[in-house]
């Protein structure tokens, strides 16, 4: 029974982080189970530590989570080796980029407090900024590669034109909201996850890992599919949670949650459009 249970787990866990293969569908639920679970686990340390969560909150916390796709590529780049790769492979590099991004909060909210800034929230921003900079050097500088910036043409501009329509039909559908910063960077992260995943898999060959997006890419035999099911699931979200935090008056779980969508999709659509532009 032992052996079993060690055998499952390194088929189903260990293996993929060794191999960099594919999810399957016991990975994936246990890691949606593990970040949701640690999402709570934040927002509860968050309040204890008196750090205010709210959408500036959010918006800083966006160049960390770019931060962390820009290290995803670099480890797809072969640029790092066995054992410090497996650290930037999921699951484990979501540890580490919290690891530094709660390091960097903790010690800006420190310098706030006896002096040396001011704001202690835009510090962490622009330090998040500066990572994610050192990380695209890193990549330019290591790597030798074609680039591709027609990928940012085909993806980026049309997931950005269709957030800025979402933005200005949002009133005649009784969702202004979807206008804010937060809410609209969550769409943009879903639209850009679903346009580079079509684009990277139909018009250049690269493998889908995740196992939902590829069975739904199967049936419809095409990953365009993706486009409208992805920004129609963002706003359906969206209103859930704008919906629930006016009925339980719980803004913190709302931010906290949001801040969750846009990891899930940016940080995918981010690694997406970085490994197609440098032909990674």
């Amino acid at each position: 029974m032992k052996l079993d249970l060690v055998d499952f787990i390194n088929r189903n866990y260990i293996e993929g982080i060794i191999s960099d293969t594919s999810y399957n569908h016991f990975d994936m639920i246990t890691y949606v189970i593990i970040l949701f679970a640690g999402v709570y686990g934040v927002l509860k340390l968050l309040n204890k530590l008196r750090i205010k969560v709210d959408e500036d909150f959010v918006m800083a916390t966006i160049p960390y989570i770019f931060m962390g796709s820009v290290f995803r590529v670099i480890e797809d780049a072969d640029l790092l080796k066995p054992p410090v790769k497996y650290f930037f492979i999921t699951p484990l590099i979501f540890f580490v980029v919290f690891a530094i991004c709660f390091g960097i909060l903790l010690l800006t909210k420190y310098l706030e407090k006896i002096k040396k800034i001011r704001n202690y929230i835009h510090a962490y921003a622009i330090a998040g900024v500066v990572l994610s900079f050192v990380g695209i050097a890193i990549l330019i500088y290591f790597g030798s590669y074609n680039w591709n910036p027609g990928i940012l043409i085909y993806s980026l501009v049309p997931a950005i034109i269709l957030t800025e329509i979402v933005k200005r039909i949002s009133p005649s559908i009784n969702m202004t909201y979807l206008r804010s910063r937060m809410y609209s960077f969550a769409i943009f992260s879903f639209l850009l996850d679903s346009f580079t995943t079509y684009i990277g898999v139909d018009l250049f060959g690269y493998i889908n890992k995740h196992p939902f997006s590829s069975f739904l890419a199967s049936i419809f035999g095409t990953g365009a599919v993706l486009i409208p099911l992805s920004l129609i699931l963002a706003i359906l979200i969206v209103f859930l949670l704008e919906k629930d935090s006016r009925e339980d008056h719980n803004e913190d779980e709302k931010y906290i949650l949001t801040l969750t969508l846009i990891v899930l999709g940016f940080s995918m659509g981010a690694r997406n459009l970085l490994a197609m532009t440098f032909w990674i």
